[in-house]
């Protein structure tokens, strides 16, 4: 392929991008004025690790919920950010807890027009899948499964560690032409209070 060809082919998605932006634009002034709820939600229903041949794994259950502004903002275009912060930390008695382990698990939830299907990309791997609805998106987003978390190596025995969760939506991270939508929804973000749970040796 030549390079006029790609300089045609960028154009041409960036036109794109623009139309869609636009579009958005459009249904929104097109809209009532007020905006319906504010906030979403999150619920961590259950976590617990289970040891597999030497390693932690996170399991676990979590409700997940758009408020309309955000479901508005993600069948419009914006990419829906989702983190699950992840923390192993030792109990000591007389001074703070110390962290023995950290991740941060990220997903990005998109909607595609054209096909009408939800596409949840896992960052961290890089896995996609498709679902035909929010909801049954959202609900596997929402289910933990199996995911490492520490070796069992690293945990000191006759010690007592707790394992931590939070998990945190946002449609913070716009780029090019759809950031004109910012005026609309801002920095939206809604993060859940930390779920602990004994780790069992």
């Amino acid at each position: 392929m030549s390079a006029g060809s790609d300089k045609v082919g960028a154009r041409r998605s960036a036109a794109r991008r623009i139309l869609v932006a636009w579009m958005a634009l459009f249904t929104l002034l097109s809209a009532p004025a007020a905006h319906a709820d504010k906030d979403g939600s999150i619920d961590i229903r259950s976590a617990y690790t289970a040891v597999e041949e030497g390693v932690y794994y996170l399991n676990g259950r979590v409700d997940l919920r758009l408020s309309k502004d955000a479901q508005n903002a993600l069948e419009n275009g914006v990419s829906l950010n989702i983190e699950l912060q992840i923390e192993v930390s030792q109990r000591r008695r007389y001074v703070w807890d110390k962290t023995i382990a950290s991740l941060r698990q990220r997903y990005q939830l998109d909607f595609h027009a054209l096909t009408g299907r939800y596409v949840l990309s896992n960052l961290n791997s890089g896995e996609r899948e498709s679902f035909s609805g929010l909801d049954n998106a959202l609900a596997r987003l929402g289910e933990i499964q199996r995911l490492p978390v520490i070796d069992e190596a690293l945990l000191e025995p006759e010690t007592r560690y707790d394992g931590n969760l939070r998990v945190q939506m946002d449609i913070r991270e716009m780029s090019g032409p759809l950031r004109v939508l910012t005026l609309f929804w801002g920095d939206w973000r809604v993060t859940s209070e930390w779920y602990r749970w004994p780790v069992q040796r």
